[in-house]
């Protein structure tokens, strides 16, 4: 008797890709999987679980262990893994037919660099046909290893060819949510934005511990307030977003939100109070710095117009770029 072959295939068992194997062998999907160090994928194997695990010496034989339907989910660590992994002997040739999902971390031009690699190793690409079985799925998974045990994080996924994300919905929703977001590279970038928003929110957090602690606030009572706040960041920024196409000093001065003048204000007025106590004052700094340079200078000619002009600054680079150099550090008070 032959044995049933594998739902999944994982290629990749650090701790993010141990998650996930974990994860869908508990939701019942059986797995074939390989990892460069055996002793990840034996100790894998040795768990107890409802549903059977097969490991393999080599990536080429994970695959052929797993369904021809079955997607493959590459969880290397880097973009130079997941490319000496397919240009290995035998490995795109293991590929023909099927959906390669990768998952590595890295930027948009390296989920390209990643497809490039794999239309010359399996074939395919742009210009296959749309119908043809399997291809490349690009993605990045928001949310730490422990999110994807409970299946609680976010995969951005990207193709040339979005019914290969349909197809595997039923496997990768079981990691988290799913949102196709257009061509390669459209995953990468939606992560970064996403992500962000964490590395943001905790700067802001540690930033303001010191003050929060010495006047004696409430983290619980004050996570409630963040939560209401937070609450309308979603809205702020769509209505932010339909000003930004209009650069004009015009569109920058007219129905102003919040100026930069009041912005700048409200991050220098925590300067006395943090440097009387000696309390680090890195992201105010920062925050001056970028709202001068779009001003023009500290109490420049742009100061009245709208928050928005800062994406002069941190997106088009316009204003360092015009003047040789970022707008000189002055007194910030």
């Amino acid at each position: 008797m032959v044995a049933s072959r594998a739902a999944v295939c994982v290629l990749g068992l650090g701790n993010m890709g141990s998650a996930m194997a974990r994860r869908l062998r508990d939701s019942n999907f059986s797995l074939s999987v390989w990892n460069r160090s055996p002793a990840k994928a034996m100790a894998l194997q040795a768990e107890v679980a409802s549903a059977p695990l097969s490991v393999a010496s080599a990536a080429a034989a994970a695959v052929a262990m797993s369904d021809p339907k079955a997607p493959v989910l590459c969880v290397l660590t880097d973009t130079a893994s997941v490319i000496s992994l397919l240009r290995s002997e035998g490995f795109g040739a293991s590929l023909e037919g099927r959906t390669f999902i990768n998952l590595a971390s890295g930027s948009p031009d390296e989920g390209r660099d990643i497809a490039k690699v794999h239309a010359e190793v399996v074939g395919g690409g742009a210009g296959a046909a749309a119908e043809a079985p399997g291809g490349f799925v690009d993605g990045a998974y928001c949310g730490p290893p422990a999110k994807a045990r409970q299946g609680e994080g976010q995969l951005f996924l990207s193709s040339d060819r979005a019914r290969l994300v349909e197809e595997a919905r039923a496997v990768l929703s079981t990691l988290g949510s799913v949102t196709f977001c257009g061509a390669v590279g459209a995953s990468r970038a939606m992560d970064y934005a996403v992500v962000d928003l964490f590395f943001v929110n905790l700067l802001s957090f540690l930033s303001n511990k010191a003050a929060l602690e010495r006047e004696g606030v409430d983290v619980k009572q004050l996570v409630v307030e963040m939560k209401k706040r937070l609450d309308t960041v979603p809205a702020v920024l769509e209505a932010y977003d339909a000003r930004l196409s209009d650069r004009s000093e015009d569109s920058y001065n007219a129905n102003t939100t919040v100026s930069l003048s009041t912005a700048r204000s409200y991050w220098a007025s925590r300067l006395p109070y943090h440097e009387a106590r000696g309390i680090p004052t890195h992201l105010t700094q920062l925050f001056l710095d970028l709202i001068d340079e779009a001003a023009g200078g500290k109490d420049g000619p742009h100061s009245g117009a709208d928050i928005t002009r800062l994406q002069e600054v941190v997106r088009y680079g316009s204003l360092a770029q015009s003047s040789g150099e970022p707008a000189a550090k002055k007194s910030r008070r």
